[in-house]
């Protein structure tokens, strides 16, 4: 999964890319100039090692945005449970979908939206839901974070961590959004 510093990073080398490619456009449509300029950077020693550290660099990235593209990070992305007959292992995002399916059934609930996120041997869980106005706000997270904490324990056999639910809003309607 990538972070932020290496989402920036990707941007950056893509804005490299599309100006390269625009460059190389400009070219190919007849205009010498980046070319004659590229060529007289070069031919001075500072300009062939700052074309030599940018390449460098530029390898470097590529490398490991090439890592992240073939690399599949499945003991990040699952929980394994050890039994005398083997080894069993449950996605994060199947977990999060249960997670998501229980909080749903919890009375007052209208909408969900969850993550979870693994840690120390517990899974703490974050939550942002859609209320509706005819409970008591405090007793419907409550009975979230319960019923959270009781379905990871009996069907997943994890312990819960902290359960935080974020209340995104109160409404009769549920809420319209991006298909998950």
């Amino acid at each position: 999964m990538m972070g932020i510093f290496d989402r920036i990073i990707l941007t950056l080398v893509m804005l490299c890319v599309a100006a390269a490619s625009a460059v190389v456009i400009l070219v190919a449509a007849g205009w010498v100039l980046p070319l004659e300029l590229f060529w007289t950077s070069i031919q001075t020693l500072g300009g062939r090692w700052v074309a030599g550290v940018l390449a460098g660099l530029a390898f470097l990235v590529s490398v490991r945005f090439i890592y992240y593209g073939f690399h599949r990070a499945e003991a990040d992305q699952t929980l394994v449970h050890e039994s005398d007959l083997g080894e069993v292992r449950i996605s994060l995002g199947a977990v999060e979908n249960l997670v998501r399916k229980v909080t749903r059934q919890v009375k007052g609930v209208r909408d969900v939206r969850g993550w979870v996120v693994p840690g120390g041997g517990r899974i703490n869980v974050r939550l942002r839901t859609v209320i509706s106005p005819d409970v008591s706000v405090p007793d419907v997270s409550g009975n979230i974070q319960n019923a959270v904490r009781d379905c990871l324990s009996n069907v997943v056999g994890v312990e819960a961590g902290e359960v935080r639910v974020f209340v995104e809003n109160i409404s009769n309607e549920p809420r319209r959004g991006r298909v998950e």
